[in-house]
């Protein structure tokens, strides 16, 4: 689906070329690149980002027995907070600013109190300068800076003409290889550090977990090449963008969420595949992709420059039903997809599939809504989950195929 285009995950010489990559030094490779573009001592891979987060909250819990709260934004991923719930930690959510997406700095410096052990920064609207003002009131408060590096791997800022890359400002900085990533690797995660007591904690929890699924590992290979194929136009046109449809319009939840994973969502405790070992066939096409330095490059000035012209001609267009989010630097920002907010969501997105145009419309949730942890609401959260959408942005978008989306929009609201 062209929506899925993006990263198109795993392209066939990718599977060919791993099988042939010696096993020598390949694990020390991996973990080089990683610590040089985090600024971190250590990295460690685990078999999803959950799986690293997870081990990190067993150790904060072991090294601060006294403490027991954690901060997550209240528009987040369910799953991340079910992990914090289960592993019987209080949770505390912050709003957003409705024109931003950023936590609300007020709200976040009113939440830290001396149970507080960590804030958790999830990279899905930001900026350099709002990571920089979390970072220093979390020095200031004593508090552990957790970045959630999930989507932003390989965005920047240029400060004195070096990349100053995300996961390179939290105490402890979490990535993902899964589907829809930079880097996509079937399954996979990491963590980086500087915190040698921790390496040494998740080492020896690591050493526990058993090997990763090969049945698992083979049918999810088989779903990324059956996608890659649909995602073709020919096929996309006569066959998936239909099925893509025909589950929104009929609020089909068996496809919504094969389409949308988070809509699986359960506050059961944690999944026997959570405690497995990345495999080494993850290994080698992190690796591989790792090395494709020019591709990676142009993958990002491709997107960085699609999202700008969505911003611009947008801006143009002064459509009034729209809001766009303020973005400071396209360098330190989301490229997979273009968010905006928008009125009457529900029956734009019916308007834009019925003229062609698939969007994303889940991700994260109010996760206050979800849990009911808090009895005060957050209000911008919920208008988020109600009022937002992702337009798409892959490589092979065109300038013109984006005007048509704006045109379609714009029709919607006349």
């Amino acid at each position: 689906m062209k929506y899925f285009r993006i990263n198109i995950y795993l392209k066939i010489k990718h599977y060919l070329f791993s099988f042939f990559l010696k096993e020598e030094n390949l694990k020390k490779k991996l973990e080089n690149s990683f610590k040089k573009n985090s600024k971190k001592k250590y990295f460690l891979f685990t078999s999803q980002l959950r799986v690293a987060f997870l081990i990190l909250l067993k150790y904060l819990k072991f090294k601060f027995p006294k403490k027991n709260e954690i901060i997550f934004s209240s528009f987040n991923l369910a799953e991340m907070v079910n992990i914090s719930k289960n592993l019987n930690y209080k949770i505390k959510f912050c709003d957003l600013n409705y024109d931003n997406g950023f936590f609300k700095i007020k709200d976040l410096k009113k939440k830290i109190n001396k149970n507080t052990i960590a804030v958790v920064l999830t990279n899905m609207f930001n900026s350099y300068e709002n990571t920089i003002f979390i970072r220093n009131i979390c020095k200031q408060k004593k508090v552990i800076l957790i970045e959630d590096n999930a989507i932003f791997f390989d965005n920047y800022k240029i400060i004195k003409n070096k990349k100053i890359y995300s996961g390179s400002f939290g105490s402890y900085s979490l990535y993902s290889f899964n589907i829809m990533k930079n880097i996509s690797a079937l399954y996979g995660g990491g963590i980086s550090t500087n915190d040698i007591y921790f390496k040494d904690f998740a080492i020896k929890e690591i050493s526990k977990y058993s090997d990763f699924p090969n049945l698992l590992l083979i049918k999810q290979s088989m779903m990324y090449l059956i996608l890659k194929i649909l995602s073709i136009t020919f096929f996309y046109k006569i066959l998936f963008f239909k099925v893509v449809k025909y589950a929104h319009l009929k609020n089909n939840l068996f496809l919504l969420k094969i389409f949308y994973p988070s809509l699986k969502f359960s506050h059961k405790r944690f999944p026997s595949y959570y405690f497995t070992k990345i495999s080494d066939i993850s290994k080698k096409l992190i690796y591989l992709q790792l090395q494709d330095l020019k591709s990676r490059a142009l993958n990002h000035k491709i997107r960085k420059t699609k999202n700008i012209y969505y911003q611009q001609e947008l801006q143009k267009k002064c459509i009034k039903g729209i809001k766009l989010l303020l973005i400071r630097d396209f360098n330190f920002q989301n490229l997979i997809d273009f968010p905006i907010l928008v009125k009457d969501k529900t029956n734009l997105n019916k308007f834009l599939l019925n003229n062609g145009i698939e969007t994303r419309t889940i991700y994260y949730r109010n996760c206050n809504k979800i849990f009911n942890i808090q009895k005060l609401q957050s209000p911008t959260a919920a208008k988020y989950e109600k009022e937002i959408i992702c337009l798409p942005n892959h490589r092979k978008i065109t300038k013109k195929y984006i005007d048509y989306i704006i045109d379609t929009i714009s029709n919607f609201y006349d």
